[in-house]
């Protein structure tokens, strides 16, 4: 692999800061390259990408998930909120049906205006 001059340079001049501050730096890593080589390189590990449309279909299953969840507790915390109410109440005005949770009966007979 080569480098741009200018890495080279700072490479190079590192290299010999090195083997001033260490004179047995250079015989070590011949050793060490020497027994490398012996060894070979490792296989390389090569790991395939995830499909977008695998990861599409997993945010919408667990956004799905989700708002399953959410719609259950709803309807679990609304269920007894007015028990009170009949049948026939649950499709009637919102007027009607909080004069039927309250027990106040003045907005049926105004019709539930």
């Amino acid at each position: 692999m080569s480098l741009p001059t200018r890495e080279q340079a700072i490479l190079d001049q590192t290299e010999k800061v090195l083997q001033a501050a260490d004179p047995r730096l250079t015989s070590m890593f011949a050793a060490f390259a020497r027994l490398a080589a012996l060894q070979g390189w490792p296989a390389i590990n090569e790991t395939r990408p995830r499909s977008a449309r695998r990861t599409v279909l997993i945010c919408c299953l667990v956004l799905g998930m989700l708002g399953g969840v959410l719609t259950l507790t709803a309807v679990a915390a609304t269920r007894n909120a007015c028990p009170g109410l009949s049948s026939d109440q649950v499709v009637a005005s919102a007027a009607v049906r909080y004069a039927g949770c309250s027990k106040n009966t003045d907005a049926w007979s105004r019709g539930a205006r």
